[in-house]
Order: structure tokens, then sequence, then C-alpha cells
């Protein structure tokens, strides 16, 4: 049996996050959230960036819009990638725990 190794708690939250690059060219990507946790996402692409491309992330967590920058830490050819929050506010990062909470 595998054990989930994440240092935080993630729920299944299937939701779409407008997505940008920040190294100044802004290039949107067409992705949704499926799975999150305070620490981070995974973003289900088709158009994968490589890891430690930043990332400006705009979505909507327990009725909450969430505006955080991220960074890629791994990717899965054709299905997405792994993001790391990089600058959650106080009220971001509480409701995305108030959601991971609820839905556990």
């Amino acid at each position: 049996m595998s054990q989930d190794k994440r240092a935080s708690p993630r729920v299944t939250n299937v939701v779409d996050v407008d997505c940008r690059t920040m190294d100044g060219t802004d290039v949107p990507l067409a992705a949704r959230i499926s799975d999150l946790s305070t620490s981070g996402a995974f973003l289900d692409s088709m158009n994968a960036v490589p890891p430690g491309t930043k990332l400006a992330l705009r979505f909507t967590a327990g009725g909450q819009e969430i505006r955080a920058a991220a960074e890629v830490v791994h990717t899965m050819p054709q299905f997405g990638m792994g993001v790391r929050f990089l600058d959650l506010s106080g009220d971001d990062r509480a409701a995305i725990e108030a959601l991971v909470r609820e839905q556990s």
C-alpha cells in the first residue's frame, strides 16, 4: 500500500483557475485545479510548463477568491503539474483550510 508523503492534507476540489506565467510574458494556460491544499495544488493542463516556472493563479475556494503566486515543482506531460504556493495571505490560507476540513 502506498503512503501519501505530502506535508499538508489535500482534497479533491475541481475548480477552474485563471493561470498565467509570471516570466514577463503573461501567457495564459488552460488549466483547472483538481487537488488542493494550503501548500499547493495539482493543475490539470495539457500544456504543462517546466519545473521552476512561476505562475499567477486566481481561483475560488469556499466561496472566496484566492490569488496566489505558485511555482511548478513537477510536471506530468499531457496531464498537468504540481505547484507550490509562494505567497498565500492569511485569509486565503484560512479559506483553503476550511475547505479541506469541510471535505475531509
